[in-house]
C-alpha cells in the first residue's frame, strides 16, 4: 500500500467519525428539524378534552357555591331564631312582624297597605327589622336568604324603590300580630305546631300577584334546587331545627 492510499483511508475514517459526532451536537437556532407536528384530529381531541374538563369544573364550582349559600342560609335562620328567643325572654312575647318592605321597622298601626310585604316577593309579612335596630342582630343581612341577596341586588321593591331583595326577607309566621290578630301566629309558635321562619313560603303563582305569573313581580321561585325539578326552601320550627323541605309545605 502506497502512502497516498493510506492517507485517503485515514482521512475517510476521520470524516466518518466527525459526521457521526456532529449528529449528536444540538443544531443552532433557525435550523429546521425533520419533526412531525400534531394532526387536526389530535388537536380536536385535545380541545374536546379541555372543554369537558372545563364543563365539569363549572358544574362543580356551581354546586360548591350552592352548598355554601345553603349553609349560610341555615346559619342565618338559627341566628334569627336565637334573636327571637332572646327577645321573648326580655319582653315576654315575640315581636310583631313587619308589613312593608324596606330597611325600617313597619309593624306599627300606620302600616296598613298591602301588596308590598317584606317577604314572599311582597305577599307575606317578614321577620321584624327591630331585631336589628335594637341590637338583637348585628348584621341586617342576616334577615335575608343569601340566595335572594345575590339574585336581586338591584331593581326595585313593588313600592318604595328599595333594592328588590327587600321583598324577600325571611317569612315570619307571626304575621298577623301587627294588625291585631294571632291566627297561625304567636300562640301557635309557642307550642311548636307550626313553622316559625322560612325562606319564601308562598310560590309566585300563589301569592298576592299570582295573576301576573310569570311576569314581574311574580317572576321568582324557591331558592334551592331539588330532584326532578323540585324546588326547595329552608324552614325553621320552634325547636330551632332547620329543615330543607319542598317549597310551601
Amino acid at each position: 500500500m502506497n502512502l497516498r492510499a493510506k492517507d485517503f483511508r485515514v482521512n475517510s475514517a476521520i470524516y466518518l467519525c466527525a459526521s457521526r459526532s456532529s449528529a449528536l451536537v444540538p443544531r443552532p437556532c433557525g435550523c429546521r428539524y425533520d419533526r412531525r407536528g400534531f394532526t387536526l384530529i389530535e388537536l380536536l381531541i385535545v380541545v374536546a378534552i379541555i372543554a369537558i374538563l372545563a364543563a365539569l369544573a363549572t358544574v362543580n364550582f356551581r354546586h360548591a357555591i350552592d352548598r355554601s349559600l345553603q349553609a349560610s342560609n341555615a346559619a342565618n335562620l338559627r341566628v334569627v331564631g336565637m334573636a327571637l328567643q332572646t327577645y321573648f325572654v326580655d319582653m315576654g312575647e315575640l315581636p310583631p312582624a313587619d308589613r312593608e318592605a324596606g330597611p325600617f321597622m313597619s309593624h306599627g298601626a300606620g302600616f296598613t297597605n298591602i301588596g308590598n310585604g317584606p317577604a314572599a316577593g311582597g305577599s307575606w309579612d317578614g321577620v321584624p327589622w327591630l331585631l336589628y335596630e335594637r341590637g338583637y342582630l348585628h348584621d341586617w343581612k342576616t334577615l335575608f336568604c343569601p340566595r335572594y341577596l345575590r339574585l336581586y341586588p338591584a331593581g326595585g321593591t313593588i313600592r318604595g324603590g328599595y333594592p328588590r331583595f327587600h321583598n324577600f326577607r325571611y317569612a315570619y309566621n307571626s304575621s298577623a300580630m301587627s294588625s291585631g290578630g294571632l291566627a297561625g301566629g304567636d300562640g301557635n309558635l309557642a307550642n311548636g305546631n307550626v313553622w316559625m321562619l322560612r325562606d319564601l313560603f308562598l310560590s309566585p303563582n300563589e301569592g298576592f300577584y299570582a295573576s301576573r305569573f310569570p311576569d314581574f313581580p311574580a317572576d321568582f321561585t324557591y331558592p334551592w334546587d331539588g330532584l326532578d325539578d323540585e324546588r326547595l326552601e329552608h324552614v325553621m320550627y320552634p325547636d330551632m331545627i332547620v329543615r330543607l323541605v319542598t317549597g310551601g309545605e
